[in-house]
């Protein structure tokens, strides 16, 4: 039985309010009837949520915003002087204990949290205490890969976020051209790996193959503002990123083959739609 990972299970017996549940090693959980399907028959395998509750194992098939080893972001429903409990996503509140929280949690608030296994006790356990920019060591990632964020916080060097709900990057100031939020949702990808284990996100993917999504973009603008664009190759990072939420680089690209294909005039100053 592995608790805050989804686990496949017997129907070893059924009972008035539920299922029990049965692992090969014979470790059992119940189920509540009401996460149970019509369908299911003594003896059939399940796939199903396991988590810790009055000394035992319990079972949902509902869906957890985060397993264990995972990120996500959850609502405070009560905080104690002994720790929080955290809207999960499933009939459970995840503990928070007071340690664990970097500042003090407050009820009806969002945090970020992290979910583990808790050494001493062996409880499925939520932290708001992690480092920033670790080392990885074998990441499923390559250059270019595209990704799911949730931003952090924002630092010195740029905006620190969780990647796919397990790593934690870092998107450099360089690279970010329009507002970000914490704890806000974002795509990205992943610009590099570095030899230290670390990895650097952009906001935009890179390259000529990606150029199509920044010349749509353009054509959007220019459709959107009766074919005009007062924006050049002179025109400033800032005002590029003002106006169309992409680097200068891509920028340059993109107008350079819209001209080529002879869908934009580069006048002065301005962009014409042809």
């Amino acid at each position: 039985m592995t608790p805050g990972q989804f686990n496949n299970l017997k129907i070893s017996e059924k009972i008035s309010s539920g299922f029990i549940l049965q692992d090969p090693e014979g470790e059992k959980a119940f189920i509540q009837k009401v996460f149970a399907d019509d369908t299911w028959e003594i003896g059939s395998e399940v796939s199903v949520f396991v988590y810790q509750e009055d000394g035992g194992y319990k079972a949902t098939t509902e869906h957890p915003n985060a397993l264990t080893g995972e990120f996500a972001v959850m609502t405070s429903v009560q905080s104690l002087p002994s720790g929080a409990f955290m809207d999960w996503g499933i009939i459970k509140d995840l503990f928070v204990p007071y340690k664990q929280q970097k500042s003090k949690i407050v009820e009806a608030k969002r945090y970020l949290i992290y979910v583990y296994i808790d050494e001493a006790t062996g409880l499925i356990t939520g932290t708001t205490k992690f480092k920033r920019n670790p080392q990885y060591d074998n990441l499923p990632f390559e250059k270019g890969d595209k990704v799911d964020l949730i931003l952090m916080n924002e630092s010195e060097l740029g905006w620190n976020v969780v990647i796919n709900k397990k790593y934690i990057g870092l998107i450099y100031a360089s690279d970010v051209y329009k507002k970000l939020y914490p704890l806000s949702e974002e795509t990205g990808y992943i610009k590099a790996i570095r030899e230290d284990g670390k990895i650097d996100i952009t906001l935009q993917p890179e390259g000529y193959e990606n150029i199509d999504e920044f010349k749509q973009k353009i054509i959007d603008k220019l459709n959107d503002n009766y074919g005009l664009l007062y924006l050049s190759d002179k025109s400033s990072p800032e005002e590029i990123r003002e106006e169309l939420q992409m680097s200068k680089k891509n920028f340059k690209k993109a107008i350079g083959g819209l001209y080529k294909d002879k869908i934009i005039d580069l006048v002065d100053d301005r962009i014409k739609l042809l």
